[in-house]
């Protein structure tokens, strides 16, 4: 104990030579589904789920000097209520909780804390390096989250040259709370890499991703921004189309077994693709816009559903946690087509926003229409949420549990688990957060 006291001695000695701040945050978010069912796996009658959780968390930034920086942080979260933790349970545990909030994949147990910061980065205007633990996003755009592993840049005028690498993937918000885990199984790291170009509002960059023995994806984006030092005064016209080619190895079989092979949205194809185009307005204050979302082939089964641009502006994980085990919606299922709109402001502290989407699919069709709030009530605090009317249909063939509570060789209504006609669920729900930050 000694010992240990005279350690902690050293390192606050030797931190006051350095610069350093602590920061973090205390929040909760809730998820309110009106469709409270009771859950039918042979008829597919699946409610939509309900929760709330718990989130804080805790960090530490030291400045080390010459560009150096060292980066520690912890978080604890939990769940205080889960309306699927009596219900038919998913391989894991209840949906809630496998799926979006508190379990460790790679452990196979409930974890409720994690080290989500743990990384020493390198930066000066021409070069960036990272490694550890740490929040992703700085390269790249279909990979989100936090990450294990490693990310950097080298960038000479308009050029810049980016690449990263993923061991293990992690959520730490106050929606997503999931321990570090290997998005595509044992020994099958993520890599990316791609050129970007940007000269004034115009930027395009060509790139790839890459999971061992299984698909590479190639992809090109281009965003032109007419009024890139918009401040909520004048106009501004945003244009991004995001591509991406995943193309499956010869190695691969078609299935994606970091799910055991349980998905019904088909194998994976040998050649696919993603087109995402979206348009957005801005005067002063008031913002519009329209997009669309198309699949060829199932292209985000591998990329796409570990990160995607599209995100930005449509959130889809929006279903119901017994469907696919992971609210996702069929936005980004095989041959999925999804067109938008959406309207908004932002008046100082408040913004607002209605967003209305639709999609078709082999697998389903879903309508929703959003309305979106957020208020900063001070510097340190704020509030927001959304109600949303989701109306979600499963069509014959398919079933909203099947892959995660129904195994796809179950036979209990001698079908193989699936529908034999088509069927409408209200997946409608409210969300609601707020949140401490110091």
């Amino acid at each position: 104990m000694k010992k240990f006291a005279i350690s902690i001695a050293l390192v606050l000695a030797s931190a006051q030579a350095f610069d350093y701040k602590v920061s973090g945050s205390a929040e909760t978010f809730t998820k309110w589904g009106f469709n409270n069912i009771t859950p039918n796996t042979a008829t597919g009658a699946a409610p939509t789920d309900s929760w709330t959780s718990l989130f804080s968390q805790l960090n530490l930034k030291a400045d080390l000097g010459a560009g150096f920086e060292f980066g520690l942080g912890g978080s604890l979260a939990g769940l205080a209520f889960d309306s699927t933790q009596n219900g038919p349970t998913s391989f894991n545990g209840s949906p809630v909780q496998s799926s979006y909030f508190g379990y460790s994949w790679d452990k196979g147990k409930v974890q409720n804390y994690m080290i989500q910061n743990a990384y020493l980065s390198y930066e000066n205007s021409h070069f960036y390096l990272k490694a550890g633990r740490y929040e992703a996003g700085k390269v790249g755009e279909w990979f989100s989250g936090y990450n294990q592993g490693a990310e950097g840049y080298v960038q000479a005028g308009a050029f810049k040259l980016w690449g990263f690498w993923s061991n293990r993937r992690a959520f730490a918000y106050n929606q997503w709370y999931l321990d570090f885990y290997r998005v595509h199984g044992l020994k099958k790291d993520i890599f990316g890499a791609g050129i970007d170009l940007t000269f004034g509002g115009f930027k395009t960059s060509l790139f790839s991703y890459y999971v061992d023995s299984k698909v590479t994806a190639p992809g090109v984006s281009l965003t032109y921004d007419t009024n890139p030092n918009f401040e909520l005064s004048g106009f501004r016209s945003l244009t991004r189309v995001r591509t991406l080619f995943p193309q499956a190895l010869s190695s691969f079989d078609g299935m994606d077994t970091s799910t055991g092979g349980q998905r019904d949205w088909g194998v994976i194809n040998s050649s696919s693709a993603t087109l995402w185009i979206d348009q957005r307005f801005d005067v002063d204050n008031f913002n519009f816009g329209v997009g669309i979302y198309k699949n060829f082939g199932n292209a985000n089964e591998l990329i796409g559903r570990y990160g995607n641009p599209v995100l930005s502006v449509v959130d889809f994980w929006t279903g119901s946690a017994y469907d696919i085990g992971q609210s996702l919606s069929d936005m980004i299922g095989k041959d999925a087509f999804t067109g938008y709109g959406y309207f908004g402001a932002t008046y100082g502290a408040f913004n607002w926003q209605v967003l209305a989407r639709g999609t078709n699919s082999p697998r389903s069709a879903e309508q929703s229409v959003a309305l979106n709030l957020g208020y900063k009530i001070r510097e340190d605090f704020k509030i927001g949420g959304k109600i949303e009317w989701f109306s979600d249909t499963t069509k014959a063939g398919y079933n909203p549990f099947q892959g995660v509570i129904v195994p796809l060789t179950n036979n209990n209504n001698n079908n193989n688990g699936k529908l034999t006609e088509n069927r409408t669920d209200d997946r409608s729900h409210i969300f609601f957060y707020m949140a401490h930050t110091f």
